[in-house]
């Protein structure tokens, strides 16, 4: 159905050795990204390699209340995330929720930004995080063609785009722990590199790091 309304196309599928378990870390342009990145699942030999494991979706708890979308959602195995950043329990729950999928080795798919945005803003650390500590390899996830869409068309041309959904190679988390540093460090740097590979295949820019000071 992507594919026929959207135009979608998948690229590099070939720099994914299967099954997995993976972390899928996307950009978020629009509110449709989950399910963008989730066909990438449901084709050829993707559907075929990871079988009957699902991968499991990081979405924002609010998304239960948008109509048809929420629906959809609930009917899916996701970690539910809110946007308040400041209840730490909630934050510890949903970590562990999504290192309990990985080590039974499903895959999880998330858009790192934490909000959709229509320049590329600072990753949230989730992706980093769970991947030092299962030891699962990140795999970038670049959503072209996703800026605006639905939300910036009249409502005739609203199913119709041009959307891409490349892959890069998985990043192994050993290497950032071999190249040392606190864990705090270790973290942020490659949260860093997931956000610089997932950069290199947009087609719109980055935000200002000066205007998060």
């Amino acid at each position: 159905m992507m594919k026929r309304a959207f135009g979608l196309r998948i690229r590099n599928m070939e720099f994914v050795p299967l099954p997995g378990p993976y972390i899928f870390a996307s950009n978020h342009a629009s509110n449709y990204d989950l399910f963008l990145a989730l066909a990438v699942f449901c084709d050829g030999s993707m559907k075929q390699g990871f079988g009957e494991v699902f991968p499991v979706p990081v979405v924002w708890r609010g998304m239960l209340d948008i109509p048809i979308l929420g629906s959809l959602i609930n009917a899916l195995p996701c970690v539910l995330l809110s946007h308040d950043l400041g209840r730490e329990e909630e934050r510890v729950a949903a970590l562990r929720e999504m290192i309990g999928h990985l080590r039974a080795g499903r895959c999880l798919v998330m858009s790192c930004e934490g909000r959709r945005c229509d320049a590329l803003t600072q990753f949230q650390q989730g992706a980093a995080f769970v991947s030092l500590h299962t030891k699962v390899p990140v795999v970038p996830i670049s959503l072209r063609g996703a800026l605006g869409l639905f939300s910036g068309l009249s409502r005739p041309d609203r199913f119709h785009g041009n959307v891409e959904v490349i892959l890069h190679p998985p990043i192994d988390p050993a290497k950032f722990e071999e190249a040392g540093g606190t864990r705090a460090e270790i973290v942020a740097r490659f949260t860093e590199v997931i956000r610089d590979t997932v950069a290199a295949d947009l087609d719109y820019g980055m935000e200002d790091a000066s205007a998060r000071q």
